[in-house]
């Protein structure tokens, strides 16, 4: 899970330290992105990119088709989500790929 903040306020990102600390456990980590936009475009076009293997599977394309989908298909989410003003490492972090591979 990523608790993002929309600021560089001090403030916020005590609160959002605290939100980490409070839904943190041992089996489950949660981290902090001041990337709003990166996190938000990461979490929706993961999805289509799944369905897109999930089709690409049922078609008996294989690991080779899955694996060509996901490193073409993350490029472009990458190259969307820069164009709209995210950090390209936040589609290389758990909001992108690391939400992708699951």
């Amino acid at each position: 899970m990523t608790v993002w903040t929309s600021s560089e306020s001090f403030l916020e990102d005590a609160l959002a330290a605290r939100v980490q600390a409070l839904l943190s456990t041992p089996r489950f980590r949660c981290y902090r992105s001041g990337d709003v936009e990166g996190v938000e475009l990461g979490g929706a076009l993961k999805n289509v990119l799944a369905i897109a293997c999930g089709v690409s599977d049922g078609l008996g394309f294989g690991s080779n088709g899955r694996a060509a989908l996901i490193t073409r298909g993350l490029y472009e989410i990458t190259k969307l989500a820069v164009a709209r003003g995210a950090n390209p490492m936040t589609m290389a972090g758990l909001a992108g790929l690391g939400d992708l591979v699951l």
